[in-house]
């Protein structure tokens, strides 16, 4: 048995803005996904439309069906419903490139020219875990490792430790691994 609804009777649904698919009756007229429950909708004079059911408006009414909770404020927000699992996370759109000029330069390929190497860091969490994670990569390549925030902090303070001693100045007390404290 059909579910059949009057299209007035379906909120936020402006007619001159249906795509082809939606017009010709294949995906939903609010999400313009193919509805997993649809309801077709009739309305006189005007071919047959279909929405995705009561029972599916949680999902219809995302703009990405698998995203249940809000993204954190610093994500991007370029997600897609044809991400698969593993892509479902969440990016910065901030993103620090440091010039690592003691590094060989980078061909951009034949005829582009040449590029400094750098170190890059942004923010990515996957939308099923609990905080982000920091990404400290060479350039665009994908070789680097993932930071918890606490990490970060550490490795912020031993950079600096280390730039205050390369400038000849003192690093002040570092705890060093197996518990050997550096003056």
């Amino acid at each position: 048995m059909k579910n059949k609804a009057l299209l007035g009777n379906v909120p936020e649904v402006d007619l001159s803005a249906l795509d082809a698919a939606q017009r010709e009756g294949h995906t939903c007229v609010r999400c313009g996904r193919v509805p997993l429950h649809r309801v077709d909708l009739t309305q006189v004079g005007a071919p047959d439309l279909i929405a995705c059911s009561g029972e599916d408006a949680a999902i219809c009414s995302r703009p990405v069906f698998w995203l249940a909770t809000p993204c954190p404020q610093w994500c991007n927000g370029l997600h897609d419903d044809r991400d698969a699992g593993p892509d479902r996370r969440h990016f910065s759109s901030w993103e620090e490139q440091v010039p690592l000029t003691l590094e060989d330069a980078q061909e951009m390929g034949p005829g582009l020219g040449w590029q400094p190497e750098y170190a890059v860091v942004s923010l990515d969490q996957g939308v099923r875990e609990d905080a982000p994670r920091i990404w400290c990569g060479k350039g665009a390549t994908n070789q680097g490792w993932h930071l918890t925030e606490d990490e970060a902090r550490r490795l912020a303070v031993t950079l600096t430790a280390a730039a205050n001693l390369a400038a000849g100045e003192l690093a002040g007390q570092l705890q060093l691994p197996f518990g050997i404290v550096a003056a």
